[in-house]
């Protein structure tokens, strides 16, 4: 059978257009209309990575420079500027064969800084440090990688400034063992290395997060090798716990391996705030938001989706915009889907919700990997993950406060998948003829029917899937037995005969 009609997906990508915002439900208020939003969407081609994990990275430099790194699909890095996304020069390093970002940042003053991983002969991987100068990549520099024992792998990479000089912390692993936590500062000539950090455990890499005060204090913060979030800040000679025992009572986990997502910043007031998925029961995650005062750490309220039903955390980012924390975050909703969300830290331990319940694509589709990134203080990102049939997965929508006079807009509306669903098996029937290629169509057409239930696995899989016979379309099941309601798997055959059936009659001429 043809892989077309396997992948056929029955899902239409709904543009970025004004309209009204779903209001934040539980603790949540409802967002103000101070803020208007447009989409920087960049046209890509095609982006079909299966199940890959994207792995992205947003920067901006500038209100109007914003800077996006993806690990598979198309361009790995892109630049929005003067108003539309270029390609950046591509990274390339004598005696280095490929070159791949795995992080971008930008300075204060707009430096775009990038860890570009390449790998040896010998089986290894090092990180590669690069900033961009009048148009052109220099790379500051040896790549940085605690060993050259074969087979060592440095990854993960994370970057802030101290000052305007970038510093990048990783983890390691050989031999798919963990080797410990590194961070290098550039001295403006070569790479310092501040101590290291070699937590015990078999787990393969650690997720740090490294940030720097006003002070121009450098912190740190990971996931352990028991799951817990760890925070250390450096002293000048060696890394300090920052409250280990007191963070692992706010930030409860659950397994060793779970949940490796984690957020760190500081900001103008002494205050450190760190955030992570936090899994109470072996099912199931929340977020948890830590901030730290100088003294100990405090719990804050985390902001929430949908209440009154049990839902999970997924992929999470924090960043400080105007000094106050803005989160966003995926979760998933009673149709399997996971929907976007946004708040903004607002005065009384609040949130103000920005986003709730963005899901932009029809059908069974999640949003994964959800970065932000603060511009100015009149405008801040968001870009997540969501596959859709125009075979494009990045999504981004700038956030910014509106000019005097300008009329606000508001998010992106979310497609709500049950209002999507046909209801009669005529309409599923052409929905899917419709959707299908000529190479596909004239499969099908060519199929006697006595052999259609050769497609009753997979595509019939995919029917039931995306058209809700297994989630809750009463109608077309019940169309599907002429008024009496049918087991799903007999439904997708009574519509995959009536497509058959609508294939014969529109057959082309000889």
């Amino acid at each position: 059978m043809s892989t077309r009609i396997g992948l056929t997906a029955f899902a239409v990508v709904a543009a970025v257009v004004p309209v009204a915002l779903v209001a934040g439900r539980g603790a949540q208020p409802a967002a103000s209309a101070e803020l208007c939003w447009r989409s920087l969407a960049p046209e890509t081609g095609p982006q079909d990575a299966g199940f890959a994990i994207a792995e992205s990275a947003l920067a901006v430099a500038g209100s109007g420079d914003i800077w996006l790194s993806r690990r598979w699909s198309g361009p790995n890095l892109l630049r929005w500027t003067a108003g539309k996304w270029t390609a950046p020069p591509e990274p390339a390093r004598a005696g280095v064969d490929e070159l791949w970002v795995e992080a971008v940042a930008a300075s204060r003053s707009g430096r775009v800084v990038i860890a570009a991983a390449a790998n040896r002969d010998d089986g290894s991987t090092e990180l590669h440090i690069a900033r961009m100068v009048d148009g052109a990549w220099e790379w500051l520099g040896a790549p940085l990688v605690s060993s050259q024992e074969p087979f060592t792998h440095a990854q993960r990479a994370s970057i802030a400034f101290v000052g305007e000089r970038p510093v990048v912390a990783w983890s390691e692993e050989r031999h798919a063992q963990l080797v410990g936590l590194f961070v290098s500062l550039w001295n403006g000539s070569s790479w310092t290395r501040l101590g290291s950090l070699t937590p015990g455990g078999d787990d393969s890499f650690l997720t740090p997060a490294v940030a720097v005060d006003a002070h121009q204090q450098i912190w740190l913060a990971w996931i352990d090798v028991g799951g817990a979030v760890r925070v250390a800040r450096w002293d000048g000679s060696t890394w300090r716990d920052i409250g280990r025992e007191t963070l692992e009572k706010i930030v409860v986990t659950q397994g060793p391996t779970a949940l490796r997502e984690v957020s760190l910043a500081a900001d103008a007031k002494d205050h450190v705030w760190v955030l992570r998925r936090a899994a109470k029961e072996p099912r199931g995650a929340a977020l948890a938001l830590a901030r730290w005062d100088g003294s100990g750490w405090t719990a804050v309220p985390s902001p929430g989706g949908p209440a009154g039903k049990e839902s999970t955390a997924w992929s999470a980012s924090m960043i400080l915009w105007n000094d106050a924390p803005v989160v966003a975050w995926s979760q998933s909703d009673a149709t399997d889907n996971h929907h976007l969300y946004a708040s903004e830290w607002a005065a009384g331990d609040r949130w103000t919700a920005r986003l709730s319940d963005v899901h932009l694509v029809e059908g069974i589709s999640n949003v994964t990997d959800v970065k932000l990134a603060a511009g100015d203080g009149r405008t801040f990102f968001v870009s997540w993950d969501e596959p859709g049939k125009d075979q494009r997965s990045i999504r981004l929508v700038q956030a910014y406060a509106c000019a005097a006079g300008e009329k606000p807009t508001s998010p992106p509306q979310s497609i709500v998948e049950r209002d999507t669903w046909p209801t009669t098996v005529d309409e599923a029937a052409r929905r899917i003829v419709g959707e299908l290629d000529d190479e596909s169509k004239e499969l099908v057409r060519s199929t006697k029917k006595d052999r259609l239930i050769q497609y009753h696995d997979g595509w019939g899989m995919r029917i039931r899937n995306s058209l809700g016979l297994w989630r809750g379309n009463e109608k077309l099941l019940e169309s599907c037995g002429g008024g009496k309601r049918v087991h799903p798997d007999s439904c997708s055959t009574v519509i995959i005969e009536a497509v058959w059936t609508l294939l014969q009659a529109s057959k082309p001429e000889a």
